[in-house]
């Protein structure tokens, strides 16, 4: 039977539809042609459902992989009989091929494991070659500079349906992973400002696409702002880019191998331990490469180690052992997949991250997040931001240059203060998920609550470091500078001032959009049934003296009249707004009370601005409770 595919795959987007391949497919595949998808790992699959069972899960599930095969079947380990042959494309600069090479090789790490010797192999594409980048034919490394770029790599492939047959794949490198780039246009969006949050917009809502490059480009940044401000040597800055382009490299490969995202991986070491240099030295700093881990930049610069990755984790050897050994017996398989509850094969993909507010549970599947104990490591980057920012006017200000550089600095460090503190967030409600099969050794129950104590530190630190009046302070003289250079007409849709406020306000809202969600609202009490010590009404009460405790009976500096304005219209919101009817009771019922509590508390004392505020806050409530009544 011949089947047409017509599409490569991006990731699951289309991608090059002018290109056709032509499959012979038998109707009936023996074992080593196909291998069934278990969810304690993370492969791309195509989904199959058994129609003739009776089972409450009849999936029939295909991973996508290689079809690769021993040139000696009886041997342990093995040269395939056709490896999976990489070609870096000829326009690639020559000093990245051989990191770009020893990226992709790192992967025959794992598959010596798997019993094959050599399973990748990477090629240079001669200058005279017949063929171009764009042939089906090839599985081609290409080097671009798009003019909107999806930041970073990413890695495209398609399959056989019938089989999940790996046929083909080419790994995008963009130009500007290794800049600093930043535009404030319409071509290179600045996500640190209008959505310091979320990935590019290049197909976002895709479970399936991958943003790890718009990520790292952003903790690039950083981290050459960190080295450069602290007078790191020239190899220093040169290491970050290498580091980084290793671990980019061997997570877009391990996505054509057919791994899915790992983003619980980053739980493998303390931060102690990433904060050791000689601990770290060769590792992977997380169980995986195919995690969204932040880069591991030290506080104090006494204790820098490694930066990214520079090998594939355990995780990722023990993912390609199941979807390439060629196993003797199911039993064999079986024993394997039953080493899922060592700490280092920690897993969850996509289905489970909380990058964005109210999504899923499971507060350790997070993007942008680093160590066992993210709380504090988050802690140690706002701290770090922080530092850097009393600094920043003196550092990055050069005679006869624009003060487009400091602009830069300047929302790179709110970005990462922001994004830490989003980290954070996802602890409150957070209910910790368990893969394990039921029976399975090393198996606890599938969900657990987060515990009180990391609850608390949570809503501790998000007072101190996002809702507390002094949260966003910076010398006063520097907001004088963050003027972006001019470019023709570049200020014509708008007037060209820093909107400080607006941003600090986008901040603490991306942290409010997850705590006052309706889903994290209503598992904060379901919680309570299962082990949640951390109760709606506590939480509730601590959240709103947070916003308004240190200053409502005062003077109100402008940072936080906007919060408690903002988080006072989230409560009305909440009783009255277009998603009011998500909202449980119960959190119907705290969100009455503390609007109430707020009312008793803004008594108009203070200057005349905080009067006025105050006054309005009264208003907006006495307005909400009418309409509620």
């Amino acid at each position: 039977m011949i089947d047409p595919v017509i599409t490569k795959i991006l990731d699951g987007e289309q991608f090059r539809q002018n290109h056709t391949v032509e499959l012979i497919a038998s109707e009936n595949f023996t074992s080593d042609e196909i291998r069934l998808d278990d969810p304690r790992v993370g492969y791309f699959l195509t989904e199959v459902n058994d129609q003739t069972s009776t089972s409450s899960t009849p999936y029939r599930d295909l991973i996508h992989r290689w079809n690769l095969k021993k040139k000696d079947p009886n041997a342990a380990i093995s040269e395939p009989v056709e490896p999976i042959t990489w070609w870096i494309e000829n326009s690639t600069p020559h000093e990245w091929r051989e990191t770009i090479k020893e990226g992709v090789l790192k992967w025959n790490v794992a598959f010596e494991k798997a019993g094959f010797k050599n399973a990748v192999v990477v090629k240079i594409q001669p200058d005279d070659a017949n063929w171009d980048a764009g042939d089906i034919r090839y599985n081609v490394l290409r080097w671009t500079s798009s003019p909107e770029p999806p930041f970073g790599g990413y890695g495209p492939s398609f399959v056989n349906p019938k089989t999940g047959q790996i046929l083909g794949a080419d790994i995008m490198l963009e130009y500007v992973h290794f800049t600093n780039r930043v535009f404030y246009d319409n071509v290179f969006e600045l996500a640190t400002l209008e959505e310091p949050f979320e990935a590019s917009k290049h197909n976002k809502n895709d479970a399936t696409y991958c943003s790890l490059g718009h990520q790292m480009h952003q903790d690039i940044m950083f981290a050459n702002t960190v080295a450069f401000a602290t007078g790191a040597s020239d190899l220093e800055m040169e290491r970050i880019k290498k580091e980084s382009m290793l671990a980019l490299i061997m997570h877009e490969v391990g996505h054509t191998l057919g791994l899915n995202h790992n983003m619980k991986a980053s739980q493998l070491f303390s931060p102690e331990q990433l904060a050791d240099a000689e601990f770290i030295k060769g590792k992977c700093l997380t169980a995986s490469v195919m995690d969204y881990a932040t880069l591991n930049i030290t506080r104090d610069r006494s204790k820098q180690g490694q930066y990214d990755d520079v090998t594939v984790g355990p995780y990722d050897i023990w993912a390609i052992q199941f979807g390439y050994t060629p196993f003797n017996s199911e039993k064999e398989k079986a024993d394997l997949l039953k080493k899922s509850t060592n700490p280092e094969l920690i897993f969850g993909n996509d289905a489970d991250d909380m990058r964005s507010p109210g999504k899923a549970i499971d507060p350790r599947v997070m993007t942008n997040d680093q160590s066992n104990d993210a709380i504090t490591y988050s802690i140690d980057r706002i701290e770090l931001s922080n530092d850097l920012m009393k600094t920043a006017k003196q550092k990055f200000i050069k005679n006869n240059e624009s003060y487009q550089e400091l602009r830069r600095v300047y929302y790179l460090l709110s970005s990462q203060k922001a994004g830490a503190a989003n980290v954070i967030s996802r602890y409150i409600g957070g209910v910790y998920v368990d893969r394990a099969m039921a029976g399975q050794s090393g198996g606890t129950q599938p969900y657990t609550p987060v515990s009180f104590n990391d609850q608390k530190r949570a809503i501790n630190a998000l007072n101190k470091y996002i809702f507390a009046p002094d949260a966003f302070d910076a010398p006063n003289d520097l907001y004088n500078y963050l003027a972006m250079q001019r470019r023709g007409f570049n200020f014509r849709t708008g007037p060209e001032d820093p909107k400080i406020h607006s941003q600090v306000l986008t901040y603490q809202k991306n942290v409010l959009n997850h705590l006052l969600h309706y889903n994290t609202q209503q598992r904060i009490t379901d919680s309570e049934l299962y082990g949640n010590t951390y109760s709606l009404a506590t939480f509730m009460t601590d959240l709103n003296n947070a916003i308004f405790k240190s200053d409502i009976s005062g003077n109100v500096n402008s940072f936080r009249q906007n919060l408690q304005i903002e988080y006072t219209n989230m409560l009305i919101g909440m009783l009255t707004g277009k998603q009011s009817y998500n909202y449980t009771n119960n959190a119907k019922s705290m969100a009455l009370y503390n609007l109430k509590a707020i009312k008793n508390m803004a008594v108009p004392h203070g200057n005349v601005a905080s009067k006025a505020h105050k006054q309005h806050l009264r208003t907006l409530i006495d307005n909400a409770l009418k309409e509620i009544k």
